[in-house]
């Protein structure tokens, strides 16, 4: 469950992963300069639904 804060417009949540996804996320923040973690793992996560829903629209197409 997210947890919204009083002074902050963001939401907030915890996550576990695995450590050699973390070396990548790390490894894409310093090379894309990225503030913090949290932009480079939203950048990485908005990227991922972008990809989706690319797939998804061309499933849609081939299937008719």
């Amino acid at each position: 469950m997210a947890h919204i804060r009083d002074n902050c417009k963001n939401i907030s949540t915890t996550i576990s992963i695995e450590q050699y996804v973390m070396d990548h996320i790390e490894n894409y923040r310093f090379d894309k300069r990225k503030d913090n973690r949290s932009a480079a793992i939203t950048d990485l996560i908005l990227k991922g639904l972008k990809y989706e829903a690319l797939l998804q629209k061309k499933r849609e197409k081939v299937l008719g």
